[in-house]
């Protein structure tokens, strides 16, 4: 779709709701260009053009793919032979996800074995859904955003959930994701990672964790991890022209290190924000390029936000901030359209994110959980987590690392990869099960932060040279450094007069 920098009304309709579907028992109004394609008997499914889609079919049962899907064992395999590959071997819904470990990509997979269909995601999933909760006299609905079943069905928001919004500081222009399977609207819930949901009760079902994960030595982790990567990355070099996007920190620098055989086809870029162009996420991707004999793009953040834009942003997104739309917008004006963006999502789930001082073993709460956070104590908040607790089954995965698979990864950073698709699609390497599962079978002390020796490993392997420029070192910044963004994101900064603002500078300087 050529529409970058474009503006015109032709191109941002073409925008709205882009890569997103609608399944009902009825096909969506209003979306004349939408693919359609029947699902059972009673389902009808409604998907952006896009997004890409395919389904096999064998006798009365089906398979059914929203989005891409990448076998690391077999790099040449397409979206039609892995799916084809699974319907000859698959037999009931309940046990289907088995199947599914090795694969990566951003995906979701509608499964029908003749008398159930269940839909379950990618191992983060990145790849949003969400589902209505019906009474049982009705069917249930499913969407890549909430907004478009609430708008079908009439359905208001949940005043609780409105209180918890309201409830966060007004400084705080993070995206805000919503805690446990919540949404904005009581009806509607989001499937969250290792669950799939039935149509038929429109009840979700936990899959995974279901059995102890098996210990590995660091030296069997880094190669089954090192297999994985590599072939996963394959896969998408043969599909896809693809980008790059860097920073000064960890994931991303892993993501160079796994490029290396392809890094000459990349478009490697750093989205830079107002006078943040001497800070330690422009200046040290730019040094080690250079070192490496790259070519490092800046995608500059937009002076404003175009009106129009904006509208098809909120309409498409239906969060309950707009704070990515001018990385959007800047993504829109100057990102090479077509190309597949690489980023380290996700690999917080087995770098041990969040760790308490008490001892292990020891009870956690839903206070713990929104305290580690920092999301507030609304009792909204409070509600979702208890929920979420009352269904963990960890076996002896880590609590806070099955938390933070199903929350930071399933809600927060999948909301994030959601509020990008009208801009660019996404590819996390480390989104596979199988490869997330071998991580966190290797000991916490080789996971850990500072070093994150098992990343560390898996770079002098794949790349040593990436780590001849330092990782996250400290950073230089000057005050005017931090405190114009912050107005900026607060939109507080274009109030300020310009005299005022020459002032500023002066005395930040």
């Amino acid at each position: 779709m050529g529409t970058q920098g474009d503006y015109s009304p032709q191109s941002l309709e073409k925008l709205q709701f882009r890569r997103q579907f609608f399944l009902g028992p009825e096909f969506i109004t209003g979306f004349p260009a939408w693919t359609r394609i029947q699902v059972g008997t009673d389902h009808c499914l409604t998907v952006h053009p896009d997004l890409e889609l395919y389904q096999a079919t064998n006798k009365n049962k089906s398979i059914t793919l929203l989005g891409f899907i990448l076998d690391p064992n077999n790099p040449e395999a397409g979206n039609a032979d892995v799916v084809e590959a699974l319907i000859r071997k698959f037999d009931r819904c309940d046990d289907f996800w088995k199947y599914t470990g090795e694969f990566g990509g951003r995906w979701i997979l509608i499964v029908n074995d003749g008398q159930d269909i269940i839909l379950f995601q990618d191992a983060a999933g990145l790849r949003s859904l969400y589902y209505s909760q019906p009474s049982p006299s009705k069917q249930t609905y499913c969407a890549s955003q909430p907004g478009l079943i609430a708008k079908t069905l009439n359905l208001a928001m949940d005043k609780e959930a409105l209180g918890y919004v309201n409830s966060r500081e007004p400084y705080d222009y993070e995206v805000y994701w919503l805690p446990g399977d919540a949404t904005m609207y009581a009806d509607i819930k989001a499937l969250l990672p290792n669950h799939y949901v039935n149509l038929r009760t429109g009840q979700s079902q936990r899959f995974w964790p279901d059995a102890d994960v098996k210990g590995l030595s660091r030296q069997e982790a880094v190669a089954e991890s090192s297999r994985l990567l590599h072939g996963l990355m394959l896969s998408a070099r043969r599909r896809f022209d693809l980008a790059l996007s860097l920073t000064a920190g960890w994931d991303s620098r892993v993501m160079l290190a796994l490029s290396r055989d392809m890094v000459r086809d990349l478009y490697c870029f750093t989205l830079t924000y107002p006078h943040t162009e001497n800070t330690r996420d422009v200046t040290i991707p730019a040094a080690l390029l250079k070192k490496l004999g790259l070519k490092h793009s800046l995608i500059q953040y937009p002076k404003q936000v175009n009106a129009e834009y904006k509208a098809v942003y909120q309409t498409s997104t239906d969060a309950a901030t707009t704070a990515y739309c001018a990385d959007a917008q800047a993504m829109h004006d100057c990102y090479p359209q077509n190309r597949v963006c690489i980023t380290g999502d996700v690999a917080e789930i087995f770098k041990c994110y969040y760790r308490f001082a008490k001892p292990k073993g020891a009870d956690v709460s839903a206070d713990d959980l929104a305290q580690l956070c920092g999301i507030g104590t609304h009792p909204f908040l409070i509600n979702a987590f208890e929920r979420w607790l009352s269904t963990a089954e960890p076996h002896n995965v880590h609590l806070l690392d099955l938390f933070c698979w199903e929350q930071i990864a399933g809600r927060k950073q999948a909301l994030i990869r959601a509020q990008y698709d009208i801009a660019h699609e996404s590819f996390s390497p480390f989104n596979c099960r199988s490869l997330l599962v071998t991580m966190l079978s290797a000991d916490e002390d080789y996971r850990r932060p500072p070093e994150y020796k098992i990343l560390t490993e898996l770079m002098q392997q794949l790349w040593p040279e990436v780590l001849s420029v330092p990782i996250n070192p400290p950073e230089k910044i000057r005050m005017k450094n931090f405190l114009i963004p912050m107005l900026q994101k607060l939109r507080v900064y274009e109030l300020v007069p310009d005299s005022a603002k020459s002032l500023g500078r002066r005395i930040l300087k």
